[in-house]
C-alpha cells in the first residue's frame, strides 16, 4: 500500500481509466450490428453506404468499414467479402432474388424513426 501512496500518478491514471470506461458504457447505444456482404461489380464504398448506412453519416459509415476490413484506401474489389456496420435503423430483409446471370441481390429496407 505504501507503493501506491508514493506513486500518486497511478491513482490518477486509475481514476481516469474508470471515468473513461464509465463514459463509454453510458454513451454507447449498442445498436450497431455487423453483416458480411460480397462486393459486386460496380460497387463502391459510397454506393454501399447509401444502401446500408441507415441514419449513420456516410463518412462515418465508410470510416467504420475501412477500419473493420483493414482497408487503407477506398478501393474495393468485386468478389471480396466485406464486414459492414448496420445501425439499429437499418433492417436487412433476407430475400435473395435470382438474376439472369445467377448472381444474388439482397434487398434492403430502412426503418427511419
Amino acid at each position: 500500500m505504501k507503493w501506491l501512496e508514493r506513486n500518486s500518478y497511478v491513482k490518477v491514471l486509475l481514476a481516469a481509466f474508470l471515468v473513461i470506461t464509465g463514459y463509454i458504457f453510458i454513451t454507447d447505444e449498442g445498436n450497431t450490428t455487423y453483416e458480411q456482404i460480397q462486393v459486386q461489380h460496380g460497387d463502391s464504398l459510397w454506393s454501399l453506404a447509401e444502401k446500408y448506412r441507415g441514419n449513420m453519416p456516410t463518412h462515418e459509415w465508410i470510416k467504420a468499414v475501412k477500419l473493420e476490413n483493414n482497408l487503407n484506401g477506398e478501393t474495393i474489389v468485386a468478389g471480396r467479402e466485406l464486414t459492414i456496420p448496420l445501425s439499429g435503423d437499418t433492417i436487412i430483409m433476407a430475400q435473395d432474388f435470382e438474376q439472369e446471370n445467377n448472381s444474388t441481390e439482397v434487398k434492403v429496407a430502412t426503418n427511419n424513426q
